[in-house]
């Protein structure tokens, strides 16, 4: 493992550093270099808006609309990971740093990676509790909470770390770690990458460099990894481990049966199915996996039940935020589900596979939120639904429960982003829950 001490307090020596964008991750990489005690010759941070109190503790500062300009200026440009590489950025890519990068670059204990288009949240905390009720030390980094730099201590002893990618952290990424993880992958952040295929290359590049790859099996088949890595396991329906006549499976064991899990939906069988992959891999004993998976209830705002109020059972899949996603939520509930919460910010998704299956199920009452709720209502203007246009979550809940019947499902999944109309999927999720109790009595 890295001592604290084997960080070269000299590595950017002489560099002249800038920080590009100055929001949670541009706090937490100045807040890294300065508590450090790193040397440097000049710090300068890049960001559209004006930030005062840096000026104030003597930083340089770039700011307006030509903050972007004149890069040539600097040696290292610390990126953020949500932030594109635009036309001005490109040219000097060979420069950009970013928080994962570094990390990586630095870290030297094992570290299990994993991506997906959807549930790689779920994957990541399923992996961290198998690890860590099998009594090994292990650290959760995730995705979305406190940069990496923020939640990795370099001098503490640990088995492992398990570190959630998205697609904007992998895109440039280099690293050698233990174990990678993909589970299936479809269109998401295009607009972000510049189309599907620049995000399904960000993806798979979880898979290099990587001492074993854990991959969905139908993952594998699509695009011919087995040709590509000679290190892979797999999981999933054709997988080594899967599930079978109500029973998971490993490599041909059987093990305990499907119905010993909290979590819902067959899209959760796969995830189960990885964990147990990777914790066989790790020699964690059957009763321990068998414990762990029988008692893991989720993440919150991933097909979370609210309750039922009124008899109307809700579910909050707030997180939902592709068609992919909230198709399996669909599949999960069938014709369950009376009311559906849908849409938001219009990322150029096709909807037509989703239109198809809430034909299919025939459900009652739609919720649209703008502005791409606008858009596919038009696609249902034929049929003889009861809808809601909205911005208001109180009035979207207000609308289900006079409309949805007892013993059926009002469930939020929209199939696209929140940001149109709420701060993140969390503020949309919280906000239906909010509603729910609200308007119960």
């Amino acid at each position: 493992l890295l001592d604290k001490a084997m960080l070269d307090k000299n590595l950017f020596a002489g560099k002249k550093i800038a920080l590009l964008w100055f929001w949670l991750e541009g706090k937490s990489t100045l807040n890294f270099l300065l508590n450090n005690g790193f040397v440097f010759e000049k710090l300068t941070v890049l960001d559209v808006k004006d930030q005062p109190e840096l000026e104030e503790q003597g930083i340089a500062l770039r700011t307006g609309e030509q903050y972007l300009s004149h890069l040539e200026d600097f040696d290292i440009i610390f990126k953020s990971a949500g932030v594109p590489y635009s036309a001005e950025l490109k040219p000097y890519q060979d420069k950009v740093l970013t928080q994962m990068q570094f990390f990586f670059d630095h870290y030297k204990g094992k570290v299990i990676a994993i991506t997906a288009s959807k549930w790689k949240s779920t994957m990541t905390s399923l992996i961290y509790e198998l690890l860590k009720d099998a009594a090994f030390r292990v650290k959760l980094v995730w995705n979305i909470g406190k940069p990496v730099l923020d939640e990795i201590d370099f001098e503490e002893e640990r088995d492992y770390v398990v570190c959630e990618l998205s697609s904007y952290m992998l895109e440039m990424l280099k690293k050698q770690n233990f174990i990678s993880v993909l589970w299936a992958i479809f269109p998401e952040h295009l607009d972000w990458h510049g189309g599907f295929e620049h995000y399904t290359q960000a993806k798979l590049n979880i898979l290099k460099w990587s001492e074993q790859n854990f991959v969905l099996a139908r993952t594998v088949q699509e695009f011919q990894l087995s040709e590509i890595y000679s290190n892979l396991h797999t999981y999933g329906q054709g997988g080594e481990s899967t599930w079978a006549d109500g029973v998971f499976t490993y490599q041909g064991e059987k093990l305990f049966s499907t119905e010993d899990r909290l979590l819902l939906g067959e899209h959760n069988l796969q995830n189960i199915s990885l964990g147990i992959a990777v914790a066989k891999y790790l020699w964690i004993n059957n009763d321990s996996i068998h414990q762990t998976i029988a008692h893991f209830h989720g993440l919150l705002h991933r097909l979370q039940l609210v309750g039922t109020f009124k008899g109307i059972t809700f579910y909050d899949d707030a997180i939902s935020t592709t068609p992919d996603s909230t198709l399996e939520a669909l599949k999960t509930f069938g014709n369950k589900v009376w009311t559906l919460f849908l849409w938001g910010t219009d990322r150029g998704y096709d909807f037509k596979i989703l239109v198809e299956k809430i034909k299919e199920l025939w459900i009652q009452n739609l919720v649209f939120f703008p502005p791409s709720g606008e858009k596919v209502r038009q696609l249902l203007s034929d049929f003889d639904w009861n809808m809601l246009s909205t911005r208001d979550m109180d009035e979207a809940v207000r609308f289900a429960y006079q409309h949805t019947a007892p013993w059926k499902v009002c469930l939020l999944s929209t199939a696209s982003p929140s940001y149109s109309n709420w701060k993140n999927f969390e503020e949309k999720g919280e906000l239906f829950q909010q509603a729910i109790k609200k308007y119960w009595g």
